[in-house]
């Protein structure tokens, strides 16, 4: 049985269509009543349909078992300040011209808020989104995982030179194991996948979000060993984005602390300034997806993003966070490598660490970015932060290797290249 073909070609069908027509999940009935009519339920082969994938994104761990993710006694403060008048923004997005609630309405956002100097300055929640409700972080849980790396290297638990295999032996000969830590964090792992387990819908079927064909993995442990390493071939001097580093990363984190995942994210990160608990999707073994399964409100991602800004601002790192902050913030110096990758042209110029975007605009600037439209852009010397939610139809198969070619993923309206257009606009608004 072909699931996951036809799971990809419906999902890309749908998108034309949905993008005129409501895709409102609580407004077409989606998963409402009880029970739900059959035609409205939601499941693991129709969950990246529109409208389904609205609800699926905003109701993870009704789906698929999860682990939570503590928060602490003293949530960070965000006071409203005085509004910026968004509503009326405008900025090209290729040859058109969009008003910012045109922006976030045609790539399908839940939420979106805007933070300066810690204070609220816009927000909102479109189609039936609330303030309360947790949604996924796809790939923006990879920075997550790059600063619990980050803290247990400052602390001298994790050796960012040590090939990845000294702390996890079952990785040895793959491409993760084989490779140094820090190259792992970086993303400049040789890498090849079986083009039946790409990186992206390998690793969902085997944590169980998306059906399992016959012989896939059926735990994030085993997925990780079936990306071979090219013969005589050097780590370092590619840069390919994918699932494994990030799942091989946690696992050496999780033997060196005997912590799982989640808890380690709570006590390092979550509890310093959360309002709500978070939580994890996770496999059978019960084994988090460190590379993109977390989930939390709006609200909690941006007090994340600006914890980070802080902790990026201060002068001298006082305690562990801030360690964790600037060591996985230093600027790095891999932009050819991100420049030579066909399947991250937009990021030229960029560089990356520890599962962080550098911008390289001379303003510090960093970005997380997930899958479906989340996008978190911190900006230490304007004081801003803002923080995107999204459910955009995206389920193109991403490249095997680091030399394929990828597939068309997100379209241009909601693109690297148009999110920034949209920021340019916004930074002359601040005062």
């Amino acid at each position: 049985m072909r699931v996951l073909p036809a799971l990809l070609l419906t999902a890309i069908g749908s998108h034309a269509c949905a993008a005129t027509t409501s895709t409102d999940p609580i407004q077409l009935g989606v998963m409402q009543g009880f029970p739900p009519a059959m035609d409205k339920r939601v499941t693991k082969l129709n969950a990246f349909e529109m409208p389904n994938l609205r609800w699926a994104l905003r109701n993870a761990r009704s789906m698929s078992p999860s682990a939570g993710i503590d928060r602490g006694p003293s949530p960070l403060v965000l006071p409203v300040g005085t509004q910026l008048a968004l509503d009326e923004l405008n900025f090209k997005v290729g040859e058109a011209t969009l008003s910012l609630p045109e922006y976030l309405q045609q790539t399908y956002t839940d939420g979106f808020i805007v933070l300066h100097h810690g204070k609220v300055v816009y927000e909102r929640y479109l189609d039936s989104f609330t303030a309360r409700q947790p949604h996924v972080w796809a790939s923006m849980t990879k920075s997550v995982t790059g600063l619990l790396a980050a803290s247990l290297i400052a602390e001298g638990k994790l050796d960012p030179k040590a090939r990845l295999a000294n702390y996890v032996p079952e990785l040895a000969g793959t491409p993760f194991g084989e490779a140094s830590v820090q190259q792992n964090l970086d993303m400049q792992v040789r890498a090849t996948y079986p083009v039946n387990l790409p990186p992206d819908l390998g690793l969902f079927a085997a944590a169980g979000i998306l059906p399992r064909r016959e012989g896939m993995p059926d735990n994030i442990y085993d997925f990780l060993k079936v990306a071979t390493r090219p013969q005589a071939s050097a780590d370092g001097d590619i840069w390919f984005y994918q699932n494994g580093s990030p799942e091989a990363v946690a696992w050496a984190m999780r033997r060196i602390t005997g912590k799982s995942w989640s808890t380690l994210v709570s006590e390092r990160i979550w509890s310093h300034f959360a309002e709500d608990d978070a939580y994890a999707q996770v496999d059978q073994l019960g084994t988090e997806m460190a590379s993109g399964g977390m989930s939390s409100t709006l609200r909690d991602a941006a007090r994340f993003a600006e914890a980070v800004r802080l902790a990026a601002a201060k002068g001298t790192a006082d305690d562990p966070f801030v360690q964790a902050v600037q060591l996985a913030l230093r600027p790095n110096d891999n932009q050819a490598l991100i420049k030579n990758n066909p399947g991250a042209k937009e990021r030229a110029g960029y560089s990356y660490r520890d599962y962080w975007y550098q911008k390289n605009d001379g303003e510090g600037s960093v970005e997380a970015a997930g899958r479906f439209g989340q996008r978190i852009y911190i900006n230490p010397k304007r004081g801003l932060v803002i923080v995107k939610m999204s459910s955009a139809p995206d389920m193109a198969p991403r490249a095997t290797s680091a030399d394929a070619t990828a597939h068309a993923s997100a379209p241009k309206i909601d693109s690297v290249t148009a999110f920034n257009s949209l920021i340019s606009a916004l930074l002359p608004t601040l005062k």
